[in-house]
C-alpha cells in the first residue's frame, strides 16, 4: 500500500490529479477481474454456451483493441480530457445495458460498447497523466496509478463472489457512481487542451489488426468446439494475416507509424504489454475456469481465493516503487517477468495439491511478478515518448495487449476442449509461463536508460 500512503501525503492539486485517471483505471481493472468470478452464473443465467461465455470475455478486448489507435489519435486531436469525459459516459451507460440484459446478444452489446468506450479512456488516462507528470514525479504517478488500478482488480475479486450471490447484474450497476464522481473530478483538474489537425489517423490499420486477431481468435474458437480444424476460419485468419503484414510493409500509413518506430523504449513497451497479457494478464481466465467448472466452487468462495492473489499484485506495485528509485524500469521489467515465469511454473506442477508450498509459492510469485510487470512496461514503453503523441503510443501498447490476451484464452479453451482434466490444465499453466519466458527475453534485450 505504499504507493497510496504516498498519495495520502502529497494533498497538493498535482497528486489530486492522479484521482480521475485511477478512478477509470480502477473501473476497468474492476470490470476485468469482476466478470471472471461472475462469468459461470452469467452463464446459467442466460444459458451461455462455453462459445459464448468465451466471447463474453474476448469481444471486450478485441472491441478495445481494435479501435484503441484511433481512440489514441482522437485523444491526441481532440484533447485527453474531452475523450476521457465521452468514454466514461459511454462505459456508464453500457455498464446499464448490462445490468439490464435479458439474453446473451443484449450482454456481448453491452460488453462491447465497455469496449468502446475503454478504447477512448485508456489513452485518455495516460494522456492525461503526462501532462501533469515528467520525469521522476512520471514514474511515481505511473506506480501509484497502477496501484489504483490493482485495488480495482481486488476489489473485483471480492465484490465478483459477494454481487454475484445477490444478483449478477449488479456487477454492471456497481460502475456508476465511482464513474460519475470519475466524471466530476476530470472536469474540476484538468484543463481542456486546444484541438490539433495534425495528427496522422490510424483507424485502417488498427482495424486491419484487430480483424486479424478476431479471425484467428475464432479459427481456435472453431477447433475448441469441433475438435477438428475449420477449413474457412482457418483461410480466413490465414488471409487476414497476409493482408496485415502487407498493410505494414506498403500502406503510407501503417499501424505503427514511423515516427513512433523509432522512438526508445516504444518496441521493448508493447512487446512486453503483449507477453504480461499472455501471461499473468490471462491468469485470472485460468483459475477462474479452474475453481468453478472443474472444482466446482461457488462465486463467492472463488472471490475470496482470489483475494490474496490481487493483494500481492497491489504489494508487487509497491515493489516496484523502491525498486524503480534504485534500478532502470527495464530491470525491474526483468525482475517481474522472472517472477512470474517461476510462479506460473510452480502452479502448473501443484494443481493438484493447492494448499502444497509449491501451489503457494506460484502464488505469491506469479502476484507479485504481475505487481511490478504493469507499471515498469508503461514507464519502458512511454518515458521517451512525447506529450503529444502519448495518446497513440499508450493505445498501442494496450492494443498488443488485448490481442495478446483474445488469443490466449482462445488457445486456452482449446487445450481444455481436447480433455478438461489436470494434465490438460498443467498445459495451460505452462503456456502462461512460456509468455512469461518470453517477456524475460524482452526484458533482456532492452537498452536500458
Amino acid at each position: 500500500m505504499t504507493q497510496i500512503n504516498t498519495l495520502a501525503m502529497h494533498s497538493s492539486p498535482r497528486y489530486q490529479a492522479l484521482l480521475a485517471p485511477g478512478i477509470a483505471q480502477a473501473l476497468i481493472a474492476l470490470d476485468y477481474a469482476i466478470i471472471y468470478v461472475a462469468l459461470p452464473t452469467l452463464a446459467q443465467a442466460l444459458h451461455l454456451s462455453l462459445s459464448e461465455m468465451q466471447w463474453v470475455v474476448s469481444i471486450y478486448g478485441l472491441t478495445f483493441a481494435a479501435l484503441l489507435l484511433p481512440g489514441g489519435s482522437l485523444c491526441d486531436r481532440f484533447g485527453a480530457r474531452r475523450i476521457f469525459s465521452i468514454g466514461m459516459t459511454l462505459f456508464l451507460f453500457s455498464s446499464m445495458l448490462g445490468g439490464m440484459a435479458d439474453n446473451g446478444t443484449l450482454l456481448l452489446m453491452a460488453r462491447c460498447g465497455q469496449g468502446i468506450a475503454a478504447a477512448l479512456l485508456q489513452p485518455a488516462v495516460l494522456a492525461l497523466m503526462a501532462q501533469r507528470f515528467q520525469g521522476e514525479s512520471h514514474r511515481r504517478a505511473l506506480a501509484i496509478w497502477s496501484a489504483i488500478g490493482a485495488l480495482g482488480l481486488v476489489a473485483g475479486v471480492v465484490l465478483g463472489g459477494v454481487l454475484t450471490a445477490l444478483s449478477w447484474r449488479a456487477i454492471f450497476f456497481i460502475n456508476l457512481p465511482p464513474g460519475l464522481l470519475a466524471l466530476w473530478l476530470v472536469q474540476r483538474n484538468f484543463s481542456q487542451t486546444e484541438p490539433r489537425g495534425d495528427v496522422q489517423h490510424t483507424g485502417f490499420g488498427a482495424l486491419i489488426g484487430c480483424a486479424t486477431a478476431g479471425t484467428l481468435v475464432w479459427a481456435m474458437m472453431r477447433y475448441a468446439e469441433q475438435g477438428a480444424p475449420d477449413f474457412f476460419a482457418n483461410r480466413l485468419a490465414a488471409a487476414m494475416l497476409l493482408l496485415l503484414v502487407l498493410h505494414e510493409r506498403f500502406a503510407p500509413r501503417p499501424l505503427l507509424s514511423r515516427t513512433l518506430r523509432n522512438v526508445p523504449g516504444l518496441q521493448t513497451g508493447w512487446l512486453s504489454s503483449a507477453c504480461y497479457m499472455a501471461s499473468v494478464g490471462s491468469q485470472f481466465y485460468a483459475m477462474t475456469l479452474l475453481w468453478q467448472q472443474t472444482l466446482q466452487l461457488d462465486a463467492v468462495t472463488t472471490g475470496w481465493l482470489f483475494t490474496p492473489l490481487a493483494v500481492l499484485i497491489v504489494a508487487g506495485n509497491a515493489l516496484y516503487t523502491r525498486l524503480s528509485a534504485r534500478f532502470s524500469s527495464q530491470k525491474a521489467l526483468l525482475v517481474g517477468f522472472a517472477c512470474a515465469a517461476v510462479g506460473l511454473w510452480l502452479l502448473s506442477i501443484s494443481l493438484s495439491a493447492p494448499f502444497s508450498a509449491a501451489f503457494m509459492s506460484g502464488l505469491v510469485l506469479s502476484g507479485i511478478g504481475h505487481g511490478l510487470i504493469y507499471p515498469a512496461m508503461f514507464a519502458v514503453g512511454l518515458s521517451a515518448v512525447p506529450v503529444q503523441q502519448q495518446g497513440r503510443a499508450s493505445a498501442l501498447m494496450v492494443t498488443s495487449q488485448y490481442i495478446a490476451g483474445a488469443l490466449m484464452l482462445a488457445m486456452i479453451s482449446v487445450l481444455l476442449a481436447m480433455q478438461p482434466d489436470l494434465a490438460s490444465w498443467s498445459a495451460v499453466f505452462r503456456g502462461l509461463g512460456a509468455a512469461a519466458l518470453l517477456g524475460m527475453l524482452v526484458a533482456l534485450c532492452a537498452k536500458s536508460r
